[in-house]
Formats: C-alpha cells, structure tokens, sequence
C-alpha cells in the first residue's frame, strides 16, 4: 500500500508533464491559427473580454460554410484552404450561413442598418503568415435637418423617400449590386417642421452615377398629401461617412427644393 501510495505523484507528474508537451505541440501545430489581427476602417479593433460576440466567419475554399469563431482566442482547423470575413456586428451581418459565393447583404428597406466587413481573405494550412481582417462599412448615413424657425400647422406627417442606385453588396467580391430601390421613412411633427432631423443609411455611392435623390411628403394626420417637395441634383453617400444637409422644409411655393447646404464629414461642399 505505501508502495502504491508513492507511486501516485510521480504518475500526478508524468501526466502533467505529457500535458504541457501537447499545449506546447498545440502551439506550434500547423493547423492552429496563432497570428491574426482585427481592425474597424483602418483602426485596431477587438471585442472586450467576457463578450461572446463572434466575429470571425470561415468558409471552405468552394464558399460552404465553416464556421464562427471570437477574436479572443487561438483556434485549430483542419489542414486545408479557407476564406476568412470578419464584422463588428456579426449577428446583423451573417444572418444564414449561406455558401459565400451567394451571399449578398441586402439594403436595409428601414435604411437603419450598416454594413459592416471586411474583405475576403484567403487562409490556408500552415498558417504561417499573419492573418489580416479589415471590417470596413459599406455604408454611410445621409442626414436631413431643418433649420425653419416658422411653422407650417398644414401638415402632421413628414414622408421622406430615399431613392438609391444600389440594392446589395455581394461579400465574395466586394462589389454592389445595381438597381433602383426607395428607402422611407415617416415622421410625426408637432412642431410644423421646426427641429426635423432624419438619418438614413444607405450604400456608399462611389461615383455620381449612383448618387441618391430625395421626395418630401407633407402629410395630415391622417395621411392625407398636402403637398410634395423634390431636392434639386443629386447627393454622394461616403462609406463610414455623414451627407449632412441643412434645408428649409417651409419656404413657400418651392416644389424644388434648391435652397440648402451639403456638408460631407464635416467640409462644407459647392455647388
């Protein structure tokens, strides 16, 4: 009996030692993924610990789906070749794990939503090199405000139709997918106009060709049109940016609006 009884930190060693070698082999095993690095347009990025958010998206070569893994920890997968996406907002972007080669990111009909992620980046065994996943936002927000100081108390209900060039975003390829498509939004006033301010998100334009356009409603309580309103030209949307434009909704007999002021991340632009 003391005979076995000595034997039992020696056996308590040996398997601590044999544990230590295959966390050291894991290390350094092929198929681990030891090296990678996240970032939000350009700036270092990761989730904080304790948060089970998942960004990291893998996809087998032909584009089936893998799997979702956080940027917290290493992780190992078979020996083989992958395509990696990552986002910040997983659950919004990666609704179905649908095969990448299909997998398009609708315009939000709400235009309430970003898009936001990164390139494709192809990932194969042994994983010797870096790995390197830039979320960028697909998208940018035109923001509408008035700056009437007169009230107009004909209408209750301010209806503001976003027309876009650009329908959906297509993840394998970085590209957009083309097509006319209107965003709206209504709005309640008990203020005849005054303080109106809107944010609509929608894809970024890239060239003027897909500039967006915008139509005003004016509506009574009970949805009634009282009048329309058309923004004269057309507006560029930057991606991760902000189309401001400061206008009157009141100026009378204007059923072109062409009064206003467009400011794009902060630099005030010419007509």
């Amino acid at each position: 009996m003391k005979k076995m009884k000595s034997l039992i930190p020696g056996a308590l060693l040996l398997l601590f030692m044999m544990g230590s070698c295959s966390s050291d082999e894991m290390k350094y095993e092929p198929s681990v993924v030891r090296d990678y690095a996240l970032q939000l347009n350009g700036t270092p990025w990761n989730i904080n610990v304790g948060i089970s958010t998942r960004p990291i998206f893998i996809y087998k070569e032909n584009g089936d789906y893998f799997g979702n893994y956080s940027s917290l920890y290493r992780f190992a997968l078979e020996k083989g070749s992958y395509k990696f996406i990552a986002s910040d907002i997983p659950a919004e972007m990666v609704l179905l794990p649908v095969n990448l080669n299909d997998f398009v990111v609708p315009q939000s009909v709400n235009a309430d939503q970003k898009v936001n992620l990164s390139a494709v980046v192809p990932y194969a065994t042994p994983f010797e090199e870096k790995l390197n996943l830039n979320i960028l936002t697909r998208t940018g927000t035109l923001r509408l405000k008035s700056k009437d100081i007169v009230a107009d108390p004909s209408y209750a209900v301010i209806k503001t139709t976003v027309s876009v060039k650009r329908n959906g975003y297509k993840v394998s390829d970085e590209t957009f997918i083309k097509g006319d498509m209107s965003v709206s939004r209504s709005k309640k006033t008990t203020t005849g106009g005054i303080n109106y301010l809107d944010d609509f998100i929608v894809f970024q334009t890239d060239e003027a060709a897909n500039n967006v356009t915008i139509r005003i409603e004016f509506m009574t309580a009970d949805l009634v049109v009282v009048k329309t309103k058309e923004f004269e030209g057309s507006f560029p949307i930057l991606g991760n940016g902000v189309t401001n434009i400061d206008f009157n909704l009141n100026d009378p007999d204007t059923p072109i609006i062409k009064d206003y002021v467009v400011t794009i991340n902060g630099v005030v632009q010419t007509k």
